[in-house]
């Protein structure tokens, strides 16, 4: 009697998987999210509240100190903003050496990869953080009547980050092969070190114009001017490239994924 032929599987087309990679994608950022925060409401809350409530201290903080910023900005405005947009790529970037260490027994699906796990975290960071800046930029308008004068530039130049620190978070992540705590230990400092060049605290054209083209060099300034640009509007001087920007996000996204394919067969997967 011959031997029974396995019965053919077909293989899914490129919309089912798709939407098989979303599902995937989807369940990594629940699981995230109860993770993090616990199942009650109040847990998912604290997803939106944390960034701006830290913003809302640092601007406190300089507001006491200072109470004005050059051209009338609204000091706490700029500084709440500011961080919130730098909170997304610190978030996403410190907590990229950890991703295989806490997810490993996820690992084990077929359909589950390194790459989905970090996909997930920055959905979900990126979305926080757009609806924490909302949510502040709301209040603050039905504070004072200052209103933004592009939704849409303030939501791009989020979405521009959270690419930008998604790239740089596949870097981070293939560097575990070389000890997660090892990794902890360089890129803790060096965030903490990098919010004095991202332009967190200040804009292009308050600095002098020797240095200006220096510090240009870095895509975040790039990322803050033209957020700013859409909250505050025309009559201050804003520099951004959103080319510049554009080849960093592709060049990091591109060089990030190839390490990491280098990196798993180190990390036993």
């Amino acid at each position: 009697m011959l031997p029974r032929r396995p019965a053919f599987v077909a293989r899914p087309g490129l919309l089912q998987a798709v939407q098989i990679q979303a599902a995937v994608v989807g369940a990594l950022m629940l699981r995230e999210l109860q993770s993090r925060y616990g199942r009650r409401g109040l847990g998912f809350l604290w997803l939106f509240l944390e960034p701006a409530v830290l913003g809302v201290l640092i601007a406190t903080a300089r507001f006491l100190r200072e109470r004005t910023l050059p051209a009338g900005i609204n000091i706490v405005a700029f500084f709440v903003i500011g961080y919130v947009v730098y909170y997304l790529f610190r978030t996403l970037v410190s907590r990229a050496a950890s991703a295989y260490e806490t997810n490993e027994e996820l690992l084990a699906h077929a359909r589950v990869t390194l790459e989905d796990i970090l996909v997930a975290r920055t959905l979900l960071e990126t979305s926080a953080v757009m609806m924490a800046t909302a949510i502040f930029v709301i209040a603050l308008g039905l504070y004072t009547g200052d209103w933004p004068v592009s939704w849409v530039q303030m939501g791009l130049g989020i979405v521009m980050m959270g690419l930008l620190a998604h790239g740089f978070s596949l870097f981070v992540l293939s560097l575990t092969q070389f000890g997660v705590h090892t990794v902890d230990r360089i890129v803790h400092p060096l965030l903490y070190i990098s919010i004095i060049f991202t332009g967190v605290m200040y804009m292009v054209w308050w600095l002098p114009a020797k240095l200006q083209p220096i510090i240009m060099v870095l895509p975040f300034i790039h990322i803050f001017e033209f957020v700013r640009e859409g909250q505050f509007g025309p009559g201050i001087p804003y520099h951004y490239d959103l080319g510049y920007v554009a080849l960093w996000i592709i060049g990091s996204l591109v060089y990030g994924g190839f390490a990491l394919r280098r990196a798993k067969p180190h990390l036993q997967l």
